[in-house]
């Protein structure tokens, strides 16, 4: 668990290590404070517990105060405080004495150095990751109750620490740092069991113990020497254009500049115009448009062109005015022809407030709410979709007049008296009284559409029959024609014996669905 928790605490430092830069402990802030809380494991004679592999594992805590010396050295004083203790079973030996074991109280204090990895050479000082090595050499005072003794250990001795960490810089002031620190003591009694004794012989040398911690860091702008610096000088940099003046070939560049690796002004797109001035600095443009270009030559650069591929005015924003109406042709919906702003460059030729694109009636005036149109005849039907503008009519028959019913009688009655030869479509000469009946009622209603029907019997083939059917719908339809009736007037439809109006068993029934049907609509 303890192991988990310490890989959750690393992971996401190594992740934004990877991929940001600051700047922590440095020749600016020189001084470093340090809190750090962790784990204390023991390695001696009775055994190891190192990197969590046996329990128990002891917390600790701790602090440093280091000064910055150089881009690779930082000078410390560290130390901390903890438990640290084993349990264990010995084979050879009897219980309940077999059972030996510790738990030791400890304190140390050391001076050393860190040497940083982030030091210009191995990786860049602003790097917000920065590994390091750690060493020292210090004392630490510790009391032991050790199992099996009646009495306990308490003494000092000298300690020697080495180990490794990552700090992460979160910015100039605070960072956070993970390490791992094995301190080597000078003796080898206070876990009980010295070598001497014949107790344990894994670690042949004296006991140690090593202390993981997670600690933050605040850094301060003071120095421990009086604020003379005991470091590399920071780069002079004249012009704070970023770039050292023993690297920087135009030293004199006005601050704000954006400048190349060597501190000279820099034009990304070799316009002539200078980055910090230039309003298109990845388009090569015009030195008068600050560097923007004026695709069409119309002396309104791109950026404010309203239409950059098409050259036009100034007063425009870069678009033409086609017609000369005072609007531009991207606004105007009739920019061919000259109209008025408020209808957006179109006329209104009968000035009744609705522009001509618009008006269903635009040579006429009408009101606004029936597209343009009047109602000419006054029947209640506009004229745009009055069939009859002129002439007054009803709803129903789309503004036209109503057909009278004896005109529908005579109708019907003049179709009765059509006849065609036998098994032809050749109009027989005494029908043509009643189709010049029909011609005289049809020009009264100059408006209305004739619907022809030419009907059969069912004797014979029924493909022969509806082909006869068409033919005489059509021969009626050409004499009416003949006489001055306007073809657009007239539909002519062959049905032959699909639609009988009375019984075909009978003569009499045949007789009746052999016919002619007219009718009149609008």
């Amino acid at each position: 668990m303890k192991r988990q928790i310490l890989s959750l605490a690393i992971m996401p430092l190594l992740a934004l290590g990877l991929v940001q830069e600051t700047n922590a402990q440095n020749s600016d802030k020189r001084i470093g404070i340090e809190l750090n809380a962790g784990f204390k494991e023991y390695q001696g004679d009775l055994g190891s517990a190192l990197f969590f592999s046996k329990k128990p594992i002891y917390n600790g805590v701790g602090g440093s105060i280091s000064h910055y010396y150089s881009p690779s050295i930082d000078l410390l004083l560290f130390g901390s405080s903890g438990d640290v203790g084993y349990q264990t079973t010995l084979p050879f030996v009897d219980a309940p004495f077999n059972e030996a074991g510790f738990k030791s109280r400890l304190f140390n204090v050391s001076v050393g150095v860190r040497y940083k990895f982030n030091n210009g050479i191995i990786l860049p000082e602003e790097s917000k990751l920065a590994p390091y090595l750690l060493m020292g050499w210090g004392g630490q005072y510790m009391h032991s109750r050790i199992n099996n003794q009646e009495r306990n250990y308490t003494g000092g001795a000298g300690v020697a620490t080495g180990g490794l960490g990552i700090q992460y810089n979160l910015n100039n002031t605070i960072s956070l740092r993970i390490q791992s620190l094995a301190n080597y003591t000078f003796n080898d009694i206070w876990d009980g069991a010295p070598l001497t004794n014949g107790v344990h012989s894994r670690n042949k040398l004296n006991d140690m113990y090593m202390y993981h911690s997670v600690g933050i860091v605040y850094n301060l702008e003071k120095s421990l020497f009086g604020g003379v610096s005991s470091g590399p000088k920071v780069p002079k940099d004249s012009d704070k254009d970023g770039v050292p003046d023993k690297l920087d070939k135009c030293k004199n560049t006005p601050e704000g500049w954006i400048v190349d690796s060597v501190g000279c002004p820099l034009d990304s797109d070799g316009d002539g115009v200078y980055d910090h001035a230039d309003s298109c600095r990845f388009t090569k443009g015009l030195v008068e448009f600050n560097g923007c270009p004026d695709s069409d030559g119309d002396g309104v650069p791109d950026t404010k062109d309203r239409c950059p591929n098409t050259a036009g005015a100034k007063e425009f924003n870069g678009c033409p005015d086609s017609d000369g109406d005072g609007v531009p042709d991207i606004d105007d919906r009739c920019p061919n022809e000259a109209g008025k702003k408020e209808f957006k460059g179109c006329p209104d030729s009968d000035g009744d407030g609705v522009p001509d694109i618009d008006d269903k009636c635009p040579s006429k005036p009408g009101p606004v709410e029936h597209q343009g149109c009047p109602d000419s005849d006054g029947d209640g039907v506009y004229d745009n979709i009055d069939k009859c503008p002129d002439v007054a009519g009803i709803v129903a028959n789309k503004g036209c007049p109503e057909i009278k019913k004896e005109d529908v009688a005579k109708i019907a009655l003049a179709a009765k008296g059509i006849y065609f030869e036998t098994g032809m479509d050749v109009i027989k000469p005494e029908s043509f009284t009643n189709l010049d009946i029909l011609v005289g009622i049809l020009k009264e209603y100059q408006e209305a559409t004739v619907y022809i029907e030419g009907h059969t019997d069912n004797v014979g083939d029924p493909a022969k029959n509806l082909e006869l059917s068409q033919k005489r719908a059509d021969a009626v339809m050409a004499y009416l024609i003949n006489k001055g009736i306007q073809p657009s007037r007239l539909v002519a439809n062959g049905y032959g014996d699909t639609k009988p109006l009375a019984d075909n068993k009978t003569k009499d029934g045949k007789a009746k669905n052999r016919r002619v049907y007219f009718q009149l609509n609008y």
